[in-house]
């Protein structure tokens, strides 16, 4: 009898003692959770990208992955391009990964060795700023040159004058009302042709300014 009441105190004795590992185990707990909280204050803006990328991605909009509702919309409108006469006239359409690239040959829209715009091609301009206008992908403008050393005293070489083309078109764009937020010019010479320079037909498709329009 004395031996089962001795055991049963130190059972009693052994359940009081490790009581505190549970008020430890909430604790840690708790210290945790106040960890988490401060860090999100702390970091804000990151905490709103990510809430931002899972609401794209449930939504079907801007997401972290592209989606079907972006590849119809780009679809859509390189289909009201096509057949717009006055555009098709004068530029060329391709498809990249990322989006697609409407080119604008020198031929078509600049005097060789020059930025300004032709009469001729302000209409086609004005019709593809207001195609992209309502539209909220980004759009980088290039200039891109043949691979033909420049002979002009007020652009020393290649990457000055397709640089300055790219700005060019990018200024126009944003007076006919696209937002400077999407828009990004970069000037790359003669170093992307899209055919041999080793022709004059092949340089005169290297002449040219790329508006290209990203789906992400």
């Amino acid at each position: 009898m004395i031996s089962r009441q001795k055991k049963t105190s130190q059972e009693n004795e052994n359940q009081n003692r490790d009581r505190w590992m549970i008020s430890y185990a909430d604790l840690l707990t708790l210290l945790l959770g106040l960890f988490i909280v401060m860090y999100a204050a702390s970091d804000k803006n990151r905490a709103k990208l990510v809430v931002e990328s899972f609401s794209g991605q449930n939504q079907g909009g801007n997401g972290i992955l592209p989606n079907q509702d972006s590849k119809d919309d780009d679809d859509k409108f390189q289909k009201s391009l096509m057949e717009n006469p006055v555009l098709m006239k004068k530029i060329k359409i391709r498809k990249i990964e990322r989006g697609f690239v409407v080119s604008l040959n020198e031929t078509g829209f600049f005097a060789p060795g020059d930025i300004k715009i032709n009469q001729q091609a302000k209409k086609a301009i004005e019709v593809l700023a207001k195609s992209l206008k309502n539209s909220k992908a980004k759009i980088r403008v290039e200039g891109h040159t043949d691979s033909l050393p420049i002979s002009n005293a007020r652009y020393p070489s290649n990457w000055e004058l397709s640089t300055a083309r790219a700005s060019a078109v990018l200024i126009k764009f944003v007076e006919l009302g696209i937002s400077p937020e999407r828009l990004s010019a970069a000037g790359y010479g003669g170093f992307q042709p899209v055919a041999s320079n080793e022709t004059y037909e092949g340089r005169m498709q290297n002449r040219r300014v790329d508006v290209v329009v990203l789906n992400r």
